[in-house]
């Protein structure tokens, strides 16, 4: 399965307008939160696996270690993407802009030879 982000943008934008009836109607603040708690139930997860894997108490408010499977992991790294989508649109941002100029530019700066080569649209 493939995903052009490029493509996702206006869905998930549409979708923010008329499904969840937000998006330019609120401040950066309420999707950098959104980004924030996406990430932090990820983060949540992990910390409580690794503590049970460590020996830890399998314990939790709402769920344990237990219960984590890798579609839960799933769900929130694939929240954390959408998210972060809508945020880099409130910022004029192309996310796949955004991504290949960092990884380039951070192979470049410590001589890593991994470089990400854009796609280009081919004539159809």
């Amino acid at each position: 399965m493939k995903l052009d982000l490029a493509a996702l943008r206006p869905i998930n934008v549409q979708r923010a307008i008329e499904g969840f009836n937000c998006y330019d109607n609120q401040p950066l603040t309420y999707w950098t939160t959104a980004l924030a708690g996406e990430v932090g139930e990820l983060c949540n997860m992990i910390k409580k696996m690794q503590r049970v894997e460590k020996g830890g108490l399998d314990g939790g408010s709402s769920y344990t270690a237990k219960d984590i499977t890798k579609e839960m992991l799933k769900e929130e790294i694939g929240g954390i993407a959408i998210y972060l989508d809508l945020l880099a649109s409130q910022l004029d941002i192309s996310l796949e802009e955004a991504i290949i100029d960092t990884f380039n530019s951070k192979s470049a700066k410590y001589g890593f030879q991994q470089f990400i080569q854009p796609v280009t649209a081919t004539g159809a």
